[in-house]
Parts: C-alpha cells; sequence; structure tokens
C-alpha cells in the first residue's frame, strides 16, 4: 500500500541554515543581485514581513531602484524573479540536490515556501531513477542507501560534464582558471583634481598606457571596456583581477594644477596584492606623453618583457599623442555607450560624434573613432529603411549611405593587417549593393586571433555562420570579459547555432559579472522560446526601453504557446496604432501567419538602398525560418544569390501558424 507523505515545515533555524548554504554555493557565489534577492525575501518571510513582498517594494528595497520605480514599465523583479527560479531549481539539481530543506518561490508570487525533504523517500525516489530495485540493493545497511544513490548520481553527472565540455561544446563558456602569468589590466586613474575635463584626461591616459602594453604580443592585456567597467567601484585589486582573468593590475592617479600634473602609477600582483613596482611623476601636460611611454615601458619590464627599439616604436606609434583629441575621444566613447543604452540612437549618437570628429581632427588615424563614427550613419540608414522614420530630406538616405560607405573605406585602409581590419572590411560589405565577394571576407574575418570588436557582423548568423561567430565571440569575451555587446551576440548566435540552452547560460554569466542591457534581456526572451521552457519567464512582459523588439513582445509568447487569438488581436492593436514601422510588422506578421503582410512590409523595405541590413535584422530576431517569400523582396534576394548563402534559414523558435 501506497504511504502518504505528508509535507514537514522546517524550523527557521534550520531554514537559515539552508539559505547560507545556498548563498555560498558555487552556483549562486558571483550572483550578487540573485543573492540579495534570496536573502531578501526568506529574511522577511521568517520575520513576518511577507505582507513587503511586493514588486515596488522589492524593485526599491532589494534592486536599488527611486521613488519613481514604476513595475509596469520596469520588469526588473519579475526578470530577476524568474531568474532566482530558475537558479533554485538548477542548484536542487546539482549541489543541493541532498539537502534537508527545499526553498522555493511559487511562480506569480514572490513570498517563498520551505519544507522538509522526507530523505528516506528521497533515497527511493533516486534510487528508482537510476533504475535500482531495493530488493536487491548491495547495501544492507540503511545509512548507506541514500549515498550509493548519491554516489551514482555524482558519477553520471561527471561523465555529463566530461561530454559536454569535450564533446558537445569544444569552447566552454567558462573560461580556464589558470592565469596567465604575463596578463594584467590597466584600471582607469583617478582624477584627484575636480577640473572640467580632469576626469576624461585621466580616462585617456589610462587608455594610451593600456594601448602601449597592448601592442606587445608577450603581454595579454584585457581591453578597455572590461578595466573601465571597474570605474568608481570600491573593489579590492584581487577581485577585480580575479573576476577579470588576470595576474596583475596598473591603478593610479592624476592631480592637475593649472598645466603642472602629479601622475602616480603602480603594478600589483593580484595573488597578494604585493606592489611590484611604483612612480610618482611630476610634470607639465605637455610631458604626458613621454610620462605615458615610460610607465608603460616599465610595466612592461617588471613583467619579463625585453624591449628593443622596434618594440619601443611599436608602442610609442599605438598613442594618440595629442591631449586634445584624446580628451575629445573620450568624450565621444562615453556618449557612444549611452546612446546604445536607449532607444534614439540617431539623435543621441550625433552628440559623440561632434566629439569624434574633434578626436579625428588632431589625430585621423583614429581606427575605432572612425568606425564608432559610421555607427550613427548605419542608425539613420537602419532607420529609414525599417520606416521608424522617414527622411529629413530627399535623399538623405543615398546620401548617409554614402558618407557611410567612405567612412568604413578610410578605416580599412588605416587598420593595421589582421583580423579587424578583416571585420571592418566584411561590415562595410554588409551595407554595399554587390555582396558576391562577402563569404571570403566573413571566412577571414572569422579566423582566430586578435580580440574582435564587431558591430553589425552577428547578423549573418542565420545566414550558416552562427557556429563561426560563436568562437569569435568567445574570443571576444576571453580578452575583454565585460563586454555586454560580445555577451549578447553570443547569446543570439548560440539560439542560431541550435544551442538555445548554451544562450541562457552566456546570459546567466553575463548576468552574473554584473552586466546589464535590453538586449540580454531580448536574447533571454528569445532562448527560452526557442529552448521551449516558454513557462520559466512568467507572465510575458513588453519589454524593456532598449530592446531591439520595438513592439510587445507577448506576441511572440502567445503565437508560440498561448491563445493564437490573443496573439491575432495583439497584432490588430499594434497595426492599428500609429506607432509601427516596416521591421516590426514583418515578424509580427510572420509569427501569427499572416504571410501576404509579412510579404508587403518586406517589399517596402527591399525598396531602399542598403536595405539588405534591415532585412537581415529581421530575419535574425525572428528566429523563425524565412518571415517572408524571397521573391517578395528582389534586392535583397539578389545579394542572398550572388553571396550563394543557404536559403531559407532553419528555424530555432517554430511558432504554429506559420506554416511557411
Amino acid at each position: 500500500m501506497a504511504q502518504n507523505h505528508p509535507v514537514s515545515k522546517p524550523t527557521a533555524a534550520q531554514v537559515r541554515a539552508q539559505r547560507d548554504r545556498i548563498l555560498a554555493s558555487k552556483l549562486f557565489a558571483l550572483s550578487n543581485r540573485t543573492r540579495a534577492f534570496l536573502d531578501y525575501i526568506v529574511n522577511a518571510e521568517l520575520e513576518g514581513r511577507a505582507d513587503k513582498l511586493k514588486e515596488f517594494t522589492l524593485g526599491i528595497e532589494v534592486f536599488e531602484k527611486d521613488e519613481s520605480f514604476d513595475p509596469s514599465i520596469d520588469s526588473i523583479v519579475r526578470v530577476e524573479a524568474s531568474r532566482l527560479r530558475s537558479k533554485l531549481r538548477e542548484y536542487y539539481d546539482g549541489e543541493g540536490q541532498v539537502d534537508p530543506v527545499r526553498i522555493d518561490i511559487p511562480k506569480g508570487h514572490y513570498v517563498p515556501a520551505f519544507r522538509l525533504i522526507d530523505r528516506d523517500r528521497k533515497a527511493e525516489g533516486l534510487k528508482q531513477e537510476l533504475g535500482v530495485d531495493r530488493s536487491k540493493s548491495i547495501t544492507r545497511d540503511p545509512r548507506f542507501k541514500l549515498n550509493f544513490a548519491v554516489f551514482g548520481l555524482l558519477v553520471i553527472a561527471i561523465l555529463y560534464l566530461l561530454v559536454d565540455n569535450h564533446v558537445l561544446d569544444q569552447a566552454p563558456l567558462v573560461p580556464a582558471t589558470e592565469v596567465n602569468d604575463k596578463s594584467i589590466a590597466v584600471l582607469p586613474f583617478v582624477p584627484l583634481s575636480a577640473g572640467e575635463d580632469d576626469g576624461y584626461f585621466a580616462d585617456g591616459l589610462t587608455e594610451e598606457i593600456l594601448n602601449s602594453l597592448a601592442q606587445l604580443p608577450e603581454l595579454r592585456v584585457t581591453a578597455r571596456t572590461s578595466s573601465f567597467f571597474f570605474k568608481g567601484q570600491n573593489l579590492l585589486v584581487p577581485e577585480i583581477a580575479s573576476r577579470l582573468g588576470v595576474a596583475h593590475v596598473v591603478e593610479g592617479s592624476v592631480r592637475r594644477d593649472g598645466n603642472r600634473l602629479r601622475i602616480a602609477a603602480q603594478l600589483i600582483r593580484a595573488s597578494d596584492d604585493f606592489h611590484l613596482w611604483s612612480q610618482t611623476y611630476d610634470r607639465t601636460r605637455d610631458d604626458v606623453f613621454a610620462v605615458q611611454e615610460d610607465i608603460a615601458e616599465s610595466i612592461a619590464e617588471v613583467l619579463g618583457v625585453v624591449l628593443d627599439d622596434a618594440a619601443r616604436q611599436v608602442m610609442r606609434r599605438a598613442g594618440i599623442r595629442d591631449v586634445e583629441a584624446f580628451i575629445a575621444y573620450q568624450k565621444g566613447q562615453e556618449a557612444w555607450v549611452t546612446a546604445h543604452q536607449g532607444m534614439n540612437l540617431s539623435d543621441a549618437l550625433v552628440i559623440a560624434n561632434t566629439h569624434f570628429e574633434s578626436a579625428l581632427e588632431a589625430a585621423p588615424g583614429l581606427t575605432m573613432a572612425r568606425l564608432m563614427k559610421a555607427d550613427l550613419r548605419g542608425h539613420i540608414i537602419f532607420e529609414i529603411a525599417a520606416g521608424l522614420r522617414d527622411e529629413n530630406y530627399p535623399g538623405e538616405l543615398q546620401e548617409t549611405l554614402a558618407a557611410l560607405r567612405e567612412e568604413y573605406g578610410l578605416a580599412v585602409q588605416l587598420a593595421s593587417a589582421g583580423s579587424q581590419r578583416d571585420l571592418l572590411d566584411l561590415e562595410r560589405t554588409l551595407f554595399s549593393d554587390e555582396w558576391a565577394g562577402l563569404p571570403v571576407r566573413m571566412e577571414k574575418a572569422m579566423q582566430p586571433g586578435g580580440c574582435p570588436q564587431m558591430n553589425w557582423t552577428s547578423l549573418l548568423a542565420y545566414l550558416g555562420w552562427a557556429d563561426q561567430l560563436v568562437t569569435r565571440l568567445r574570443e571576444a569575451i576571453t580578452c575583454n570579459p565585460m563586454d555586454t555587446s560580445a555577451s549578447y551576440q553570443l547569446a543570439w548566435s548560440l539560439i542560431w547555432s541550435g544551442d538555445s540552452d548554451a544562450a541562457l547560460r552566456a546570459i546567466a554569466e553575463a548576468d552574473d559579472k554584473g552586466l546589464s542591457h535590453p538586449s540580454l534581456n531580448d536574447g533571454r526572451y528569445w532562448a527560452l522560446l526557442a529552448s521551449d521552457r516558454i513557462d520559466d519567464q512568467g507572465a510575458p512582459d513588453p519589454g524593456t526601453e532598449g530592446s531591439r523588439m520595438t513592439y510587445d513582445r507577448e506576441i511572440l509568447w502567445e503565437a508560440l504557446a498561448g491563445d493564437p487569438a490573443v496573439a491575432q488581436q495583439m497584432a490588430n492593436d499594434y497595426w492599428s496604432g500609429s506607432d509601427t514601422d516596416d521591421l516590426s510588422s514583418m515578424v509580427i506578421a510572420a509569427v501569427i501567419g499572416d504571410r501576404e503582410r509579412a510579404n508587403e512590409a518586406a517589399a517596402r523595405i527591399d525598396a531602399y538602398p542598403g536595405s539588405a541590413v534591415v532585412i537581415s535584422t529581421a530575419v535574425f530576431t525572428c528566429f523563425c525560418g524565412a518571415p517572408f517569400d524571397l521573391e517578395a523582396a528582389p534586392n535583397y534576394k539578389a545579394r542572398i544569390d550572388e553571396a550563394g548563402f543557404p536559403w531559407p534559414p532553419p528555424k530555432r523558435i517554430d511558432y504554429p501558424a506559420k506554416t511557411w
């Protein structure tokens, strides 16, 4: 006769002990936001404050939002609750499978539930899972029943990890723990004076030193994005070094008094926080280049790099060598990053380009400034062709397209031979009217080496290049661990490669690093849909500001697993509004099975010059195969045919109503 097993409630002390076990686990150790969330809600329930576990309160007290926080607009609490539920499930499937207390967050609520786990019943369940007949158990002593089952599960888990890391995934997402002894990160120098441009000056000096060191092949230098991620954070050097995977850290300060400067720099060995070298310089601003050269060369020599005259010349040529130029460049980069965190990209990028133009006047060979400057023109082309806005004057798109191609051409000419030049050449071709050479350019750009920086390249994932892009993006993250753009592009490419679970892991890793971007949120949403984990995100939300989806993304959820009639009505509501565009219309029409409307949207986009990138974006973000008939977009079809790319793309999300 089957026995009933009543659910037993643990004591408060048992719950607290279980909470501490979870927070100290490997899975939760580096996820500060998730740890804080779990700690807060468990304490609130134990202390009788469960009535305070509302979305608004959690947003303010856990996620540091201000009083203007609106949960209907900002979905951070819902998203983090979904993430916490997933992590708890993963924890109890792995590290916590024999823990005595279970902590769950019921879907639709933020109040945690606690229960004792019946060990005898769990042991019996584990034996059944492993196919062990209780009557034939080789462990006669009941004290060993659970241990044998757990041992079996551990063997299976170890075998799975070996297969997963060495067969299924030749390039694991988690970097090797061994740290290169000649690896280094240059942290942003701290401005100790409060002049208008002193902060930008300090940033420029930092980047000049970083670029000089990066010219030495013997050193592995963490890229700027990752080093600057820790700007203003009060963290210990060993912790920063651990998160960046480097053995050494450079830090320093700059104080300005009129034209006089005091620059202090030090090289620190992260393993024991030992200062290997330090120096203070009292100079004028005109002498700053000699100072940065001395700092870079001294650091290289301390790390055992032999510098000859040729190496010194290479290091010196890497710099901008103009104070006003590198200040302007720092301002441009700051404005560029800010622009990509919002929706009005082209308007915000105008500010960035004003600074880039100032920098390029003094330093015309600044390749990355040209590439970032070209981004504005790319977005103008994108917005007009996608139907997000009209031309400001007749011929604006054609004029902008010509200027973009010219800017890319200059960047290609100025870039040093190697993978980054190949990537620039590839992206220039994406906006051209001739794709015949695109496969060869892609093959060159996907060769390993360097620290690749991509903008539009990842769009080619749906055309059969997903695996190569995954490899290159992992390279990018290895040398630039805090690169948000590479992180979400990696997740998107993994979905196209057919591994949506790996995409979710990539996003979880980005979360654990503290990276945040609407495109990571989009990637999580797409990956959940692609992996049939459509309930993991709880109630689908409309997305966040800066999302690549300019429509209520709940339409996708309803079209895939919800009510088709609801999806159709939501689509009709979208089309009846005034804030519509052809790119969104194509995707929405495809997922609800409206082939005619999808073809009409594709045809309108296709009529614009340089619009192949926009159509590629629609295909890429639909993940639904071909969202339109190729014949509906003859210009785009010509690009596909001349490049010999496969068509249609594979379906990574299979919407029932989309039958083609």
